[in-house]
């Protein structure tokens, strides 16, 4: 499977992109409602009948699973090759182990605040505690991660000078 689709998968996605494509723009075309998506809001008033316009459904709803089918397939050959090749694996594991572990340091350091303009917000929008926390802990998850892949790029290219 995973030769064939490494062989044929661009040509089989693009051939299904391009029926898709086909099919939606048939069903616009072929509409009744074609001359009232045309002259939407084109007088510049929102006419509240025009919210229930249902002509791209097809199409969002296309998008919405291509989207998920892409995600559950991506995730699922990752399983496999993981599973299938353990010791390669062991490097991208350690990776997300070490995300998850500056995530958990960030969380649990995250200071909240309790006056103050951020308090003040958080107030107005309900934000709960465990909410600020896992904000403040993604947002030093982030800032982490680059600083990670600057001191990365920064040794590599020490390295590479004096290679």
């Amino acid at each position: 499977m995973y030769k064939f689709l490494t062989k044929n998968g661009q040509s089989i996605s693009f051939v299904v992109g391009a029926l898709l494509v086909i099919v939606f723009y048939a069903l616009v075309v072929s509409s009744g409602d074609y001359e009232t998506f045309t002259a939407m809001d084109a007088d510049g008033i929102k006419d509240k009948a025009r919210y229930g316009f249902t002509l791209f459904d097809f199409g969002i709803g296309v998008t919405g699973f291509l989207i998920f089918a892409g995600a559950l397939l991506m995730l699922g050959f990752g399983l496999f090759q993981s599973i299938t090749n353990i010791k390669g694996s062991l490097g991208a594991v350690a990776g997300l182990a070490l995300i998850g572990i500056i995530f958990a340091i960030g969380y649990s350091t995250t200071q909240l605040e309790t006056s103050g303009a951020v308090y003040d917000v958080a107030s107005k929008f309900g934000l709960e505690d465990s909410t600020r926390k896992f904000v403040g802990g993604s947002i030093m998850t982030g800032v982490a991660m680059i600083g990670l892949a600057t001191l990365g790029i920064v040794v590599s290219e020490i390295r590479n000078f004096f290679k």
